[in-house]
């Protein structure tokens, strides 16, 4: 399998009127893979009924952000993993920081070495006749 893309044409950011357009691949989205998929598949390649696999998966779900809630990377192994980062505002002294330094956090998914290895083998596949719609607009 490959990824699709397709050609993108977008405007300089900042400048009014657009400025000047460039042009960059974009992946085309196919349909997103659902949970439902995902078990099917668990399901269709080992002896896991689709039942088992959605309990396993419901309870996975819940665990990973109650690890995550106690300060907790969760460590997938082959996967990734996820952790929380916070951002805060500023202070001139360490005894400033406190609760109310906090605006906001956000979960984060690093990629394991092996999940970036086998997205490395990707291969990409250009959509057929797109150049014909750009170069009308240029001319």
């Amino acid at each position: 399998m490959s990824i699709l893309y397709k050609t993108i044409r977008k405007a300089e950011p900042g400048v009014a009127g657009g400025g000047q357009y460039k042009y960059y691949a974009g992946i085309v989205r196919e349909r997103e893979a659902s949970l439902r998929d995902i078990v099917k598949e668990i399901s269709s390649r080992s002896t896991v009924t689709t039942a088992d696999a959605f309990a396993v998966i419901e309870n996975f779900l819940e665990l990973v952000p109650k690890f995550l809630r106690n300060g907790r990377n969760v460590n997938l192994g082959q996967l990734g993993r996820f952790k929380v980062n916070l951002k805060s505002k500023g202070h001139e002294s360490p005894k400033e920081v406190g609760n109310y330094s906090i605006i906001g956090s956000k979960v984060s998914f690093l990629p394991s070495l092996e999940m970036k290895d086998e997205l490395m083998t990707i291969r990409y596949n250009k959509v057929a006749g797109q150049e014909q719609d750009f170069d009308e607009e240029a001319a």
